[in-house]
């Protein structure tokens, strides 16, 4: 029998794939769609990303210790199902307030949900392998993308709002049962991370019951670093998800061709993800986080001067941003974990999350604006890739010993929490 661990992480793949695919990456394609039938501007429709972008960053500390005091399994089917009704909110949008209300909705099930819940359960079936687990979970995430092409075709063919129906009825369908397969604490099972079998008493103090408090968390350089890095790094990504597509179009790429460049990205992320997982594991993850965010500022300079005209620049976006891209995403929760302990990962991660909230929720917003007046984006995913480099200097000053070097524990020897 596989170590049940692989089987949290591949259904939360499997979900993700959807989540992730419906409520994030998609998000570019209806833009035109709604200037076209409601007659908003970019700089409007975008708001409705930075709601998003708002209330998960409101949100994060409290849904965090939700994760750690409920458990990731309750939390993960109750995301399920709010951002199922969020998407079939966005549906019925005929006015702003509609619209903002379906964002408010889709953020809390995303906040819930999927990514922070099934992430926080890895961080409690893993430790010598939590790249790898997160490598596989979140090869989900990126290979979402793929969804970008067959909802654009949808689009053409049924409209937005229906196609947001049916995306709502599919993410009912599939990830509530996906959700079923979590558990919470590899103890119940007699097992600790990685699969090691525990003693009786070992049971009674497991590895999930070990790291810092949120209160020793705030004392130290470390979490600051991180939530800098985190709110640089967080501006980029959020005008890149929302922006990337419209870019494309505005350097002389077709909805298609633009759409195609999304999917391309999708490919990379399914090999780039479990690959930077594996690679965390094998060079250290601290390392391979500041690696990553210095590829994500290269490939977003790369991205800005990609045009129809400068194809020949793509390969190189996919290799630079694509790869820091899939690092990061991978590395970002399992490096809290590793520093600070899994006891209250959920909670000390949803606080770093609530710091990069306004940069964030300002990103889409100032570069839907300038390309309004502008009718251009280059110097805005230029600026993107400058934050991104910012953020890996931030990173690489940490300076503190990962948490079971400092107290002493193995990789499958339960951690006492310490006096500090």
């Amino acid at each position: 029998m596989p170590f049940y661990g692989w089987v949290i992480a591949g259904s939360g793949a499997v979900g993700n794939f959807f989540t992730a695919g419906i409520s994030v990456w998609s998000f570019g394609i209806f833009i035109e769609p709604l200037r076209e039938e409601l007659g908003w501007s970019t700089a409007v429709i975008a708001l409705g990303f930075s709601i998003r972008s708002f209330e998960q960053g409101l949100m994060a500390p409290v849904t965090g210790l939700m994760v750690d005091r409920i458990g990731p399994r309750k939390m993960a089917i109750a995301g399920a199902i709010v951002l199922a009704i969020g998407i079939l909110m966005f549906s019925q949008a005929h006015s702003k307030g509609m619209y903002y209300a379906a964002s408010v909705v889709i953020a809390l099930g995303q906040s819930v949900g999927s990514f922070v819940a099934y992430s926080a359960a890895l961080m409690r079936w893993f430790r010598r392998f939590r790249g790898r687990a997160m490598g596989v979970l979140n090869a989900g995430n990126g290979a979402g993308y793929a969804l970008v092409l067959p909802l654009s075709w949808l689009i053409s063919a049924i409209g937005w709002r229906d196609t947001l129906v049916v995306s709502s009825v599919l993410l009912l369908v599939l990830t509530v049962p996906l959700a079923l397969f979590v558990r919470d604490d590899p103890s119940k099972l007699g097992l600790g991370p990685d699969g090691v079998t525990l003693t009786a008493e070992e049971i009674a103090v497991t590895v999930a019951a070990s790291g810092m408090s949120v209160s020793q968390a705030l004392h130290t350089p470390m979490f600051y670093l991180l939530a800098f890095a985190g709110a640089c790094n967080g501006a980029a990504i959020m005008g890149w998800i929302v922006h990337q597509i419209p870019h494309l179009k505005a350097e002389g790429f077709s909805t298609g061709a633009a759409a195609s460049v999304g999917v391309a990205y999708a490919i990379c992320q399914i090999a780039f993800r479990p690959a930077s997982g594996f690679l965390g594991d094998r060079i250290g993850r601290k390392r391979l986080f500041v690696a990553a965010f210095a590829l994500q500022g290269i490939g977003m300079v790369v991205f800005a001067l990609t045009s129809s005209d400068r194809v020949w620049l793509l390969p190189v976006y996919f290799m630079t941003f694509a790869f820091g891209q899939a690092a990061w995403v991978v590395m970002q929760l399992a490096v809290v974990a590793d520093y600070f302990g899994p006891r209250r990962v959920a909670t000390i991660n949803g606080l770093i999350g609530a710091a990069q909230m306004p940069a964030g929720v300002l990103s889409p917003v100032l570069a839907g604006l300038y390309f309004d007046e502008t009718g251009t984006y280059v110097p805005v995913f230029i600026v993107f890739g400058l934050l991104a480099l910012a953020a890996a200097i931030a990173v690489s000053m940490i300076r503190r010993a990962p948490w079971s070097d400092a107290t002493g524990g193995g990789a499958g020897v339960p951690l006492a929490v310490p006096a500090h």
